[in-house]
């Protein structure tokens, strides 16, 4: 069998493997009100990597940790993004992805970008729509 007709069967075994990791976050919420504290395992389907990137580097402060190049097969990207062991994968497809219902993530930083303490968590869309919730940080936890 060619590499061209496998495709389609590689695509549909990964995509189900990563809604498992990112449906597994959403089992404790701790200070974030719309999903649980994300980490790197959590995954959120994009339809431009660069502007993704760009866009999770820019506003929450994430740093390229891994880019797999090998998803290219299947006409995907995958790069994993964080800081200090939170973060999110970010998938994108070759093809359109459809997702039923909108994507949530939650980012508990100590400090910037996250508000100060007593403030209101920010709430942020990224480009594809996702909500991107980064919840106050506590005094405590502040220098």
């Amino acid at each position: 069998m060619s590499r061209r007709r496998l495709r389609p069967i590689w695509g549909a075994v990964i995509a189900p493997l990563l809604c498992l990791f990112a449906q597994g976050a959403e089992a404790e919420l701790g200070p974030c009100m719309t999903a649980a504290p994300t980490t790197p395992n959590v995954v959120v389907f994009v339809s431009d990597i660069d502007k993704s990137i760009r866009w999770y580097r820019s506003n929450i402060g994430l740093a390229v940790e891994e880019n797999w190049n090998a998803a290219a097969r299947l006409d995907s990207q995958v790069v994993v993004m964080g800081r200090n062991g939170i973060g999110v994968t970010l998938l994108a497809s070759g093809r359109p992805v459809k997702l039923p219902d909108p994507q949530r993530v939650c980012f508990v930083f100590e400090g910037p970008p996250a508000p100060s303490s007593g403030s209101p968590p920010l709430f942020l869309t990224d480009p594809d729509g996702t909500s991107v919730e980064l919840p106050s940080f506590p005094a405590s936890r502040v220098n």
